[in-house]
Formats: structure tokens, C-alpha cells, sequence
């Protein structure tokens, strides 16, 4: 899972692409409609004009896909932190949370410590055992 910000910055860019996709859906589908009443209708025999309801209908669905993803990014903006905390307070929790770091530093660094005591140990005891071994065979091969 991603953080909050990541998730903005993706769905920033998928609102780009949404936006260039429709553009280029209106650019490529359009009907040549002019704006002045006076002036007369163009036409492209080269383009693909799609049929007034099927531009209409694919103009709602690429309209509706831009405010579901403008939610949801307005969304992950309130989720952000520090949205309506003051400086102070995000400083405050600031300090609190980098005392606690030191404390877990602090636990992490003995817990450490201890592991390189214990291993030191194990590390005696089967050196004492091999030796033991060894000199078992030693002494079995010698009354041979």
C-alpha cells in the first residue's frame, strides 16, 4: 500500500490522462457544428463524426469519470495530516514522535547487544562440545 501522497500524485496523473483521453474523444468525434448561425456547417470526408447520441453518451460517461476521480482526489486531500492543526500542534507531535523513535532506538540497540552476548555463548558451548568430541576420538584412537 502506497502513502497518501503517492496516492494523490497517481491519481493526479490519471486525471491528466482522463482529461487528454476526453479531449482527444471531442477533438477526434465532433460534428462539425458551427458557432454563428450564419456561418455554414464544415465538413471533414477523412473524419469519424460519431452519431449525436453515441457523442452524447460517451461525453457523460468520460464527464462522470472526471468527477469520480476529482472526489476522490478531494478525498485523499482531507485525508491529508496537518489539515486543520496548527503549526504548534504539528510540531508538538513531532517531538512527541521522535522521543519515542529514540526510546525504540534505545530498546533496538540492547536487543542487539543481547543477541551478540547470546551468540558469543552458543558460540562457547559448541566450541566446548566439539572439543569435547574431538578429544573423545582422540583418546578412543590412542587405547586402539
Amino acid at each position: 500500500m502506497t502513502d497518501r501522497l503517492t496516492q494523490l500524485q497517481i491519481c493526479l496523473d490519471q486525471m491528466m490522462e482522463q482529461f487528454c483521453a476526453t479531449l482527444n474523444y471531442i477533438d477526434k468525434n465532433h460534428d462539425f457544428e458551427p458557432i454563428d448561425e450564419h456561418e455554414p456547417k464544415m465538413s471533414d470526408r477523412h473524419a469519424t463524426v460519431a452519431s449525436p447520441e453515441e457523442y452524447s453518451n460517451t461525453i457523460d460517461e468520460l464527464s462522470t469519470d472526471i468527477i469520480l476521480k476529482t472526489r476522490q482526489i478531494n478525498k485523499l486531500i482531507d485525508s491529508l495530516p496537518g489539515v486543520d492543526v496548527s503549526t504548534e500542534e504539528q510540531m508538538h507531535k513531532i517531538d512527541v514522535l521522535q522521543k519515542e523513535l529514540v526510546k525504540i532506538e534505545d530498546k533496538k540497540i540492547a536487543a542487539v547487544k543481547e543477541k551478540e552476548s547470546l551468540q558469543r555463548e552458543v558460540n562457547d558451548v559448541i566450541n566446548c562440545f566439539v572439543s569435547g568430541i574431538a578429544e573423545s576420538r582422540q583418546e578412543s584412537t590412542t587405547e586402539q
